[in-house]
């Protein structure tokens, strides 16, 4: 069921054990790192289609003639 749910979302391949419990917990540390990641990257390109980019003109610094060359 969740590879139905989440097969755009999370890959990989996982050697688990009903009987034991071993690998479970790697498992969904790893899935839960890969929906943070994912959630994040969302939230960042939300973010700048909201906000946009903000371009600045560039403005010279004026010369200054106080020199002692």
């Amino acid at each position: 069921m969740v590879s139905e749910q989440c097969h755009n979302l999370v890959s990989g391949i996982y050697k688990t054990s009903c009987k034991t419990g071993e690998g479970l917990e790697e498992m969904f540390t790893d899935i839960g790192s890969q929906l943070v990641s994912m959630n994040r990257s969302r939230l960042e390109l939300q973010s700048i289609e909201q906000h946009g980019f903000k371009i600045i003109p560039y403005e010279e610094e004026p010369e200054e003639t106080n020199c002692i060359c």
